[in-house]
Formats: C-alpha cells, structure tokens, sequence
C-alpha cells in the first residue's frame, strides 16, 4: 500500500491564461514595471515565477483570469515594445492547483513528488512554484481532473 502524503488542502483557482515573458534582459527594478502595468490596469496576478535564462536572462510566468486580460491585451504589446522579450506567449485555459501544508517546510521532495505524481499519467505541467508552505502546478484545463486524481494518488486531504 501506498503511503499518502497528507496535507492542509487542495486549492484551485480557474478560468485563468498563462502569461509567459521569456529572455528578456533587465536591469534592477524592471521586474517591476512589467507587473505594474498589470496592477495599473486593476489585475491581479494568481501566480508568478521568476526565474533566470541560460544567458543571464529572464523569464516571468503568471497567471490571470482570462476576462481581466482579454479586456487589456494592449499591456502584452507594450511590454513587447518597452522590454523586448524572446518570446511572450499566453496559454488558456489554464487552472492553478496549490496544494498546502502543514509542515511542507519539513518535508523533502515535494516538488519531486508531485512532478513524479504527475508524469506517471503523461500530464504536463506547465510551471510549477512552490513556497514553504504550498506547492502550485499550473496544467491545461482539460487536464484538471486528471491532474486531481494523480496528485490524490500521492497526497491526501480532508475535503
């Protein structure tokens, strides 16, 4: 028999799209002006990652609920213009699935876990964060129950 992990919770937060900033080169602060024009325009970001490129650049990813962005898609083209990234994409639908503690600070390889929990059924994450108290995997949303049922298989949590 397997040995479930147990948790907090399963929390999940949907009708989101995906917004990937990728290879762009900043000086300090910059990270802000990119996230600015989205609370500018009264958006609120679900996740966000940052992380460096192979080149010393940077690449952002963050979610935002599909209306609030289809209502503003001319912040994509300025950021295009004003930060030149390699690439900007947006993926949608997408769902947030966070997983939370307790004590996810004392245990090891929860990420692996849910990764291994995940590329058992073939469902590939689309970005993963995680924190000292949850872990975040950011799947297609015809992918969501699956991605439940998986993360069931290897972490439990009251309903």
């Amino acid at each position: 028999m397997n040995v479930k992990i147990p948790c907090g919770g399963l929390i999940e937060r949907n009708d989101l799209c995906l917004v990937e900033v990728l290879g762009y080169d900043w000086k300090p602060g910059q990270a802000c002006g990119v996230l600015d024009k989205f609370g500018q325009a009264g958006i609120t970001l679900s996740y966000l990652s940052i992380g460096n490129g192979p080149h010393g650049d940077k690449n952002m990813s963050f979610c935002v609920l599909t209306g609030d962005l289809a209502g503003n898609r001319h912040i994509l083209e300025e950021i295009r213009a004003e930060f030149a990234p390699d690439k900007l994409e947006v993926r949608a639908p997408v769902a947030i699935l966070t997983l939370y503690g307790p004590h996810f600070l004392d245990r090891p390889a929860l990420a692996s876990q849910v990764f291994c929990a995940l590329g058992l059924e073939g469902i590939e994450a689309q970005t993963v964060c995680s924190s000292i108290n949850s872990i975040s995997v950011v799947v297609d949303t015809l992918d969501r129950d699956q991605t439940i049922e998986c993360l069931r298989q290897a972490f439990s949590w009251p309903e």
